[in-house]
Order: C-alpha cells, then structure tokens, then sequence
C-alpha cells in the first residue's frame, strides 16, 4: 500500500479544520460555554500551521518551518488556555504564546535551525508540554464527575506520549522536503495519529461542554433560586432515596416540616422584598444548623421541608428546637427598623421503618398544623398514635 506524502498532509489539514469548524458551531450554538471557542481557534490555527508544511517546497522554508510550527504551537497553548478556562481558571495569553515564542527564538540559533533533528525536539517539547498541562487542568477538575474528562486525558497523555517517542527517531525520520512515495512507516502512523486525535478530542471536548450544560440545567431545575436551597423536586427525589437508605441500615430517620409565621401579613404590610428577605434568612438560619448530610428544600411559599438521616426522634427534636430559637432571637432589617420573624416546626418519625416520603410528609404535615393552630412559634411532633408537643425546649405527651 503506498501513501503519497503530500496527500495525508492534506488529510491532517482537512481534519483539523473541520474538527475546529464544529467545536465553532457548538459555540455558536451555545456562547456561554466560552472553552469551545479557544478549542474551535486551536484546531482551526493548527490546521493553518499543517497546511504551511504540507506546502513545503512550494513556499520559503521560514514559512514552512519556522512561521508552520510558530502557528501549530499557538494551537496547543490555545487547547491548554481552554482546558484552563473550562476549569474555571484565567487563561493566560502571554503562557498560551510562550510556545510560540520559544519556538521562533529557537529558530534564531543556527544549529537548531539546520538541524531536523534539533528542530524536531524543540518543536515535540512544546507539544507535549501543552498536552500535559491540559490533561493535568482536566485532572483537577475531577471531582465535578463528568464522564468525558476521563478520555480526554487519556487520548492528550497518548498523544504526547507519541509526540515523545518522535523526539529519538527526529534524526532518523526527517519529514521529506519534496513529494514522495511514503509507504506504511512512522511517518505513516504520525499523520494517521493526528487525523485520530483530531476527530476523536474534538467529539470529547464538545461532549464535555454538552455534559456540563446539562448538569448546570439539571442543578437549576433542582435548586430555588431565591434562597439557593433545594427545591420541591430536589427534595422529593433525593428525600426519597435518601429515606430507602435509612431504611436498608437500619437506622431511624426524621422529617421535620417549618411553616414561617404570619407571613402573609409580613409581605402585605412590608412588601414582597422584605418577604424574599425573611426566606432568606430563615434559610440561612436553618443551614447553619445542619449537617452536609441532612436535605433541606424549600417546598414551596414560606413552607420548607428538613429531612435528618441516621438521627433520632430526640435528635430531629433539639434541631427543631434550635432552628426555631435562633430564628425568633434573630433580627431582620427592615429599614431602620427591624422586623422579628418566628416560625412553626412540624416533627415525623417514620413508623416501622416505613420508607413511603409522602407519607411521613403528611404526618409531619399534622404536627405542622397543630403548631399553627396552638399558637405559633412553636415545635410539635406526630406519628400515627401518640403525639408529643414542645413547648420551648420542654417536650410533654398530648
């Protein structure tokens, strides 16, 4: 089988631009996701510099060779300056050129310049620095638990480990200055890894943008945007699983229901902004409270749902208790003023281990009501027979 040199330069270049054509249209698609674009320029900048030495003997050797590799490095400082953008972090315009710069101030030396072998090592240095240092910004982000980071990494490092093993090979497998008869060979194989690494990396890098997308709708979807907290949905999806679990280790849990106070009279007297207000500081009130394992969502208005895994009935009692303290000893400006909120905790134990949410949300529903109705302000607890009242932190049957 034999392969005209020329013509797998010119496959690398074609795929090259598109790959950077369609990370551009995904950008298009969506210019929040700001990476795609440093991603979409990388590819597309790198298919230039290909096209450059795929024109070798056609144009000046500066082009060709030094101008070519200048430009395939700002490519790879641009697939790092998105990596690191993607993370969250600055993308540094001088560190994405510096590449460049080395490259070209190398050119200036004569023996590095004469020599293909010379020129060979500086030119892989530069490309698998850049892949390293955009697998390792991957690498740092793992935690956020997107699936498609993990091949990205894997597809730079095996790039750069083939990027590596030309460095010893350089003096040996020059790249050929005129059109040739290139039978399979490492060359062969070279260009065959770029046009790889090109469509493959493409197809991840904007799988991970499409992934985070969805996982930035699927939070949002789950979360209320006044207070920040969990909404309705969050907590009857994760509650319920939340409570199998308690289930399966044999171990109580306990739901507890909050009702703020007047609040009706709160927003007709004060206006709705003082009303976002309350919300909020309950919610912060309520927060400071509790452990990172226990849920707590706002269901809806001013109604407000905690559920406390792996605790007892005493347990759910005294946070209760304390939510409810703090909030009514916790002032709120309102102006010069300020407005003292309170309000009303129903408790539930799920009764022999039963692990149907709705329906221990409907008992500590009831104990919410009996609060109401008996004053406000206060804690009550329900399950299906006996019931116990707080009142202050003292707890009496009913």
């Amino acid at each position: 089988m034999a392969l005209d040199l020329p013509t797998l330069l010119v496959i690398a270049v074609f795929a090259s631009a598109i790959a950077g054509l369609l990370l551009l249209l995904s950008w298009l698609q969506d210019r929040s996701v700001r990476p795609l674009a440093f991603w979409a320029a990388a590819f597309i900048i790198g298919a230039v510099g290909t096209g450059l030495i795929a024109a070798r003997g056609e144009v000046p050797d500066a082009w060709s060779i030094a101008i070519a590799n200048a430009v395939i490095a700002v490519a790879y400082g641009l697939l790092w300056g998105g990596a690191r953008n993607f993370e969250g972090r600055p993308a540094s315009a001088p560190l994405m050129l510096t590449g460049a710069v080395i490259w070209l101030l190398a050119c200036q030396v004569a023996p590095i310049y004469g020599a293909p072998a010379a020129r060979a090592a500086v030119m892989s240095a530069i490309i698998i620095v850049y892949s390293v240092l955009s697998a390792w910004e991957f690498w740092r982000g793992r935690n956020e638990g997107l699936m498609s980071r993990w091949p990205i990494i894997v597809f730079l490092l095996v790039h750069a480990a083939i990027v590596l093993i030309r460095i010893p090979l350089a003096g040996s497998l020059f790249l050929p200055t005129t059109s040739q008869e290139l039978h399979l060979s490492w060359w062969t194989f070279v260009i065959f890894e770029v046009v790889f690494f090109s469509f493959c990396i493409t197809y991840l890098l904007g799988g991970l943008a499409r992934e985070r997308v969805v996982r930035w709708y699927k939070q949002a979807s789950l979360v209320d945007p006044l207070t920040g907290v969990g909404n309705r949905r969050a907590f009857l999806e994760r509650g319920q699983k939340l409570l199998q679990r308690t289930v399966f280790d044999r171990r109580p849990a306990v739901l507890l229901m909050f009702d703020l106070d007047k609040f009706k009279h709160i927003n007709d007297s004060f206006g709705h902004h003082v009303g976002d207000q309350v919300l909020v500081a309950f919610c912060s009130v309520a927060t400071a409270m509790l452990r990172p394992d226990d849920l707590f969502a706002r269901l809806g208005g001013e109604e407000f749902a905690c559920l406390l895994p792996h605790s007892s009935l005493d347990d759910g009692l005294k946070v209760a208790e304390r939510i409810r303290a703090r909030l009514a000893a916790t002032p709120i400006k309102v102006g010069a003023s300020t407005l003292a909120a309170t309000v009303s905790v129903g408790v539930a134990l799920p009764v022999d281990h039963d692990h149907d949410l709705a329906a221990v949300i409907v008992t500590a529903d009831r104990a919410l009501y009996r609060a109401k109705t008996n004053g406000r302000n206060r804690v009550e607890y329900a399950r299906a027979e006996p019931v116990v009242r707080i009142d202050g932190a003292k707890a009496v049957s009913a």
